[in-house]
Formats: structure tokens, C-alpha cells, sequence
């Protein structure tokens, strides 16, 4: 029985050390992303599967998965298997394998996981574009905005290949990538909030009311002495009238013409 650790071992020095020993039985896996297995016949690959197919399930796909688990356990079990009509070179499924691997990474970069929700552009980055039809129907599925899982499922695509076409269109500046549960994170950003309307203008002062000095004419320059001071101002009406009653009681200022309430009737008089 063989057995450790992916952290101690990687997953292609364990299958060289099977293939090279010509070993018959299975090796199983237990990983980060789930559990699969391998059947050898002599040191060649006659089978595979893992508990995640959605890229398939030929000895191919089993390999890729396995080499995108970061960590786990293996174990191999020596017995015997029955003969398939896939017989597969180790050395060549895992070149396969770690190609689509890299591949992956790129499109990885761009469409993080199938939870990550995709959005259409809000703007084209043309004028005119041209699509072809594949591209037609990823963007008919995401329509409004969806997760990329959507895209896989609606359109019968693995993750690899659902992500890539996800991808391409990202590219062209076509949709967008979202955070996990739709909260867009790159080119898609929340519409930004609208601006705050114009601090209304402030009130006029309110005029000033008309000042009895327009009532004798002319501006204030012209009411303004030398002196840049005030002159005096004849008593108004009201002024009058308050003062023609004080003066009537006043009978000692009748009795003096040359006397300051004297003055004052005569000018009382005259303004009658």
C-alpha cells in the first residue's frame, strides 16, 4: 500500500512512481475540491472518475481535476482490475492534463468561479461590433446579469469552456465580472450616485422701504451735504399735526411772536 500526503508529495511524482513500477490496482484521492480516483493496468491509465465531472469524464478530465486540487491524500491499493478498452500512457494524459491546467489559470484570472455573476457591458466599446453565434448565446443567457454557473448549465458547457467563452467576451469589453452573489467588482461598477441637486440660490435681500427722502426728490447723493452728513429734515405731516395741538394748548407761545412757539404757529400757519 502506498499512501501520504499531496502537501509531501505532488500528484505527478506519485503517478511516475506508479507508472514506472508498472503498478496494477487504484490510487484514491481525497481533495480540497473533492474525491477521485485512477485504475492502472502495468503502469498505464485504464480509468478514472472524480465526484466533480463538470469538464467530463474521460481519463483526460479525471487527470485535470485532480491536479486543481491544492491539498489532500492519496492512497494506492495493489489488486486487480478489469481490462477496458482504454489503455492511456501516463506520461502523456498528464502532459495533456497540465496543459488544460495552464490554460485554465488564464481563464481562471478572469472568471474566478461559477458563483461570480456576469453582467452585459453598460456601454459598447464601438460603434459597431460583430459577434459570431457561440457569442451570441452566452450573452442571450446573461441577459440582465447571471451567475457564470448559468452560462455552463443553459448552455451544456463544462466550467473550463463556459468560463472561457465568459472570458473572450470580457475581453471585448462585452460583460463584466462580478463578485460572487452579483456585486460587480471590474469594469461593471455600481451605477455611481446621483449627483446632489444645486444648492438652492439664496433669497434676495428684501427692498428697502421707501425712505421719506424720496418724497422731496433726487438720490441720496444730492440729499447728502458737503459735509457728507444729513441735513435736517422738515417736520413730516404727522410731526405736524402733533406738534399743532401741543403748540394750541400752549396759550404762552401765542403771546410771543418774536418767541420759538411763535416762530413754530407762523410756520404752522403758512403750511395750512
Amino acid at each position: 500500500m502506498l499512501q501520504g500526503s499531496l502537501d509531501n508529495f505532488a500528484l505527478d511524482e506519485v503517478l511516475g512512481l506508479l507508472s514506472g513500477t508498472a503498478k496494477t490496482g487504484q490510487l484514491d484521492i481525497k481533495g480540497d475540491r473533492g474525491n477521485g480516483s485512477l485504475v492502472f493496468s502495468d503502469g498505464s491509465l485504464i480509468g478514472g472518475n472524480t465526484s466533480y465531472t463538470a469538464n467530463g469524464t474521460s481519463v483526460e478530465d479525471v487527470m485535470f481535476e485532480m491536479l486543481r486540487y491544492q491539498e489532500g491524500t492519496f492512497n494506492f491499493t495493489s489488486r486487480d482490475v478489469e481490462p477496458t478498452d482504454t489503455v492511456e500512457n501516463v506520461s502523456n494524459v498528464l502532459v495533456t492534463a497540465e496543459n488544460r491546467l495552464a490554460d485554465w489559470r488564464e481563464i481562471e484570472a478572469a472568471v474566478p468561479s461559477l458563483d461570480h455573476m456576469v453582467l452585459p457591458a453598460a456601454d459598447l466599446p464601438a460603434e459597431e461590433i460583430t459577434i459570431n453565434r457561440s457569442e451570441w448565446a452566452v450573452l442571450t443567457v446573461i441577459a440582465s446579469g447571471c451567475p457564470a454557473a448559468d452560462v455552463c448549465d443553459r448552455l451544456s458547457m463544462g466550467e473550463v469552456e463556459g468560463s472561457r467563452q465568459i472570458k473572450n467576451l470580457a475581453e471585448r469589453a462585452l460583460v463584466t465580472v462580478g463578485a460572487p452573489g452579483g456585486a460587480p467588482t471590474q469594469r461593471a461598477k455600481a451605477s455611481a450616485a446621483p449627483p446632489a441637486p444645486p444648492a438652492p440660490a439664496p433669497a434676495p435681500a428684501p427692498a428697502p422701504a421707501p425712505d421719506s427722502l424720496g418724497e422731496f426728490g433726487g438720490g441720496l447723493d444730492q440729499l447728502m451735504g458737503e459735509d457728507g452728513q444729513r441735513p435736517p429734515m422738515p417736520p413730516s405731516p404727522s410731526e405736524i399735526d402733533e406738534f399743532k395741538g401741543t403748540v394750541e394748548d400752549a396759550s404762552e407761545l401765542t403771546d410771543d411772536a418774536n418767541s420759538g412757539g411763535g416762530l413754530l404757529m407762523k410756520y404752522l400757519q403758512n403750511d395750512d
